[in-house]
């Protein structure tokens, strides 16, 4: 089950055309039930959000190896972020996301 406020927030998130910039920290999504699910959402806003340059997942449960494909598809569809930043995520799934995205222009730390 998705936490509504998480859902919620990437809603906004996805509404807002000239949002350059985006980090998401555990502080925020702490103890929400469906990361993963969460991050699929989250995926599909960034897919086709066209104002986004950088963003920043910091120690959460959004990317893994149960949707690193549907993320892979969703940063080859955004031509527009040029940074993904990811702490605490594994080395595999980092590489997953740079093979997927090796034909465009996009930075993964």
């Amino acid at each position: 089950m998705l936490d509504k406020a998480l859902v919620g927030g990437i809603a906004f998130v996805g509404g807002i055309d000239n949002l350059k910039f985006h980090m998401l920290d555990p502080r925020i999504i702490d103890g929400i039930i469906g990361g993963q699910d969460a991050g699929v959402l989250l995926a599909e806003v960034i897919a086709s959000h066209t104002g986004i340059e950088k963003l920043y997942l910091w120690n959460t449960d959004l990317i893994g190896k149960d949707n690193v494909e549907q993320w892979g598809k969703s940063l080859l569809k955004n031509k527009k972020l040029t940074y993904l930043g990811l702490d605490g995520v594994t080395d595999e799934i980092r590489e997953q996301l740079r093979d997927a995205t090796k034909d465009r222009s996009l930075k993964i730390d």
